[in-house]
Parts: C-alpha cells; sequence; structure tokens
C-alpha cells in the first residue's frame, strides 16, 4: 500500500462553521491566500527585507499598535482597496520598495487577507501564498502530513483569483507529493487551475494576468485605478520568501 504523504483540504471562503475550525486546528500548516492583494504585498516586503509584518484585523487596533511600539512602525493596508487616511503605505506591491521597507516593521490590516490570517489562526503554522511565491510555498509543505488552504474572498463572497491559486498549489502537491484531497473544494480548485493553465509548468504572466482582469477582485482593482497591480500580481516565482507566522498575537510573520 502507497504511504500518504500529504493530506489536502481547501477553504473556498472564510466563514464560522465548527467543521472547517476544527479541521484547519488539525493541520500542521495553513497556507492563507489573498493574491489581490495582501499575501502578495506580504511577499514582496519580506523579499526586500522587511523586518517583521504584524497583521491586525482592524484599523484601531493597528493604529493602537503602533502607538504602543517603538521603534515606530510603519502602518500598512488598505479599506475597499483604497489606502487607509494616515496610514504610510496601503495594499500596492509596487509601494514596498527596498528603500521603503528594508529594516522596517510592518503594521498590516487588509479588508480579507488578515481577516482569514485570524480565521486561520488555530493551525500549527501558517504561511501566506501567492502566486509570487507559489513554488516556494509547495516546497515548505515538502515535510507536511496536514495542509489546509484557506482562501480570502473579498468581501465575504468566493473570488476565482484566490480558488485559481489555490488549485495551481494542489496540482504542485499532488504532482510532487502525491497529496490526497480530502474534499470537493480541492478537487474544484484543481480543476479550475488545470482548464485555465492545462501546461502549468509554463505559465505565461501575461496569461495569467488576462485571467485576473476576468475575476471578481480583479475588477474591483480596475475600478480602483490599480490595473498595474494585476501584473504585479501575476509574476509567477518572481519571488522565493514565504511569510511564516513566528507568533500568535499578534499573528506576526518573517
Amino acid at each position: 500500500m502507497t504511504e500518504i504523504k500529504m493530506r489536502l483540504s481547501t477553504t473556498l471562503l472564510p466563514r464560522h462553521d465548527q467543521a472547517i475550525s476544527d479541521r484547519i486546528g488539525e493541520a500542521d500548516v495553513a497556507v492563507v491566500i489573498d493574491v489581490l492583494r495582501a499575501t502578495s504585498v506580504m511577499c514582496t516586503a519580506l523579499h526586500n527585507r522587511a523586518n517583521a509584518i504584524i497583521t491586525c484585523r482592524e484599523v484601531q487596533q493597528a493604529r493602537t499598535l503602533a502607538s504602543q511600539l517603538s521603534p515606530t512602525p510603519l502602518l500598512c493596508g488598505e479599506r475597499q482597496c483604497k489606502p487607509i487616511s494616515g496610514f504610510d503605505l496601503g495594499n500596492s506591491p509596487a509601494e514596498y520598495t527596498p528603500d521603503r521597507v528594508a529594516n522596517q516593521s510592518l503594521i498590516f490590516t487588509t479588508t480579507n487577507g488578515t481577516r482569514a490570517i485570524e480565521f486561520a489562526e488555530r493551525a500549527g503554522e501558517i504561511l501566506a501564498g501567492s502566486f509570487l511565491n507559489l513554488s516556494a510555498v509547495g516546497d515548505r509543505l515538502a515535510d507536511h502530513h496536514s495542509v489546509h488552504l484557506v482562501c480570502a474572498g473579498t468581501d465575504g463572497e468566493l473570488t476565482i483569483e484566490d480558488v485559481l491559486f489555490a488549485g495551481a498549489l494542489v496540482s504542485l502537491c499532488e504532482t510532487r507529493y502525491q497529496a490526497q484531497l480530502r474534499d470537493d473544494a480541492s478537487l474544484l480548485a484543481r480543476q479550475l487551475w488545470c482548464s485555465w493553465f492545462p501546461s502549468p509548468e509554463c505559465v505565461d504572466p501575461l496569461r495569467l494576468t488576462e485571467r485576473l482582469r476576468e475575476t471578481r477582485g480583479g475588477k474591483n482593482l480596475l475600478h480602483a485605478g490599480y490595473a498595474d497591480d494585476l501584473t504585479r500580481c501575476a509574476r509567477i516565482d518572481s519571488v522565493t520568501s514565504v511569510p511564516t507566522r513566528i507568533a500568535r498575537s499578534p499573528a506576526t510573520f518573517q
């Protein structure tokens, strides 16, 4: 009998459900996915040598925490795609350049991504996944037996861009680690990815960008004037940083 090396589950949309909460709590690792744009920003910031990213669910929580820390961290994030008044940075990867974030600690709150991080808090470990670090995330999952993917969604609704990335990661884990899929959500995500990208080993970022433009999150960014961020978030395997939770309260990533 072939040994099952990895069991993989997927939550397509965070919601209060005891069965889902229990499954996340049993997972060795959860991968939180908010492709447009929170987890892409987290990958970019750490790639550009930010010291740490402290995530908060609420804006006031972020402000209060920033006032208590020394040296003062950068306040970062968005609400409904737009920068938050009084914050240092918004939620575009373009803002997180080395000269802005290197050797800085960031406090980060977003409409959907940081809520998904809170939702996944019971997992043994949390990683932030995006197309930017797809292969690097896959490498980090190699020795884990129980993996749970958590798609952030947008305003309480499922978003294709997060499901698409989940499908890419499911496909990678099946190929590399013979992962057993524990639910239909994982199967649906994989089928979406494979139907759009039948040869995932050579995905064209331009084509991925076009697909992202069709999604709910993509349309929201286009409407808000952030079309270029779709291209930035489609640069598949452009970084090797994998934001990893190092503290639970507040959830802190390095």
